[in-house]
């Protein structure tokens, strides 16, 4: 909301620094209320020491979470990459039989950093062989 349309809604002007702390909590309020119920809210509400502490604990708590997200995103993508290399691997060493212990396990590490379902993609997308379980996936997916 712009703050012409706020300082209309509450009639009233305001300073920029009580604008920014209004135009935050609403942004912060979500689709869910609409500007002219904030407003109403805001003019009853707004001023309270305990609403501004609330969104400010709010404001961190989003912001803290966002942080985590990147993380975890960041986290899932070097799995994947994990994953694709131990497939590679794995799938280079397929049918030598001095190798074969090594690309099983690795094969079982891609299952546990990824899981059947996507090993199975994986390997359908690079064109890699399929074993049993791939076909089962496969299979089972094709069914339903």
């Amino acid at each position: 909301m712009l703050q012409k349309e706020f300082e209309e809604r509450i009639g009233r002007s305001v300073t920029q620094e009580e604008y920014v702390e209004a135009n935050a909590m609403y942004m912060a309020a979500g689709d869910g209320m609409d500007k002219d119920t904030f407003c109403r809210e805001w003019m009853q509400f707004g001023g309270s020491e305990l609403v501004k502490g609330l969104f400010a604990t709010a404001y961190n708590l989003n912001k803290a979470l966002q942080e985590q997200q990147l993380m975890t995103n960041e986290c899932q993508e070097m799995l994947s990459d994990a994953a694709d290399g131990m497939l590679e691997i794995a799938d280079a060493n397929l049918g030598c039989t001095t190798e074969e212990w090594t690309a099983q396990e690795l094969t079982k590490k891609a299952l546990w950093l990824v899981g059947q379902k996507e090993v199975t993609r994986r390997r359908v997308e690079k064109g890699y062989r399929l074993d049993d379980k791939d076909r089962e996936t496969i299979i089972n997916n094709l069914k339903k």
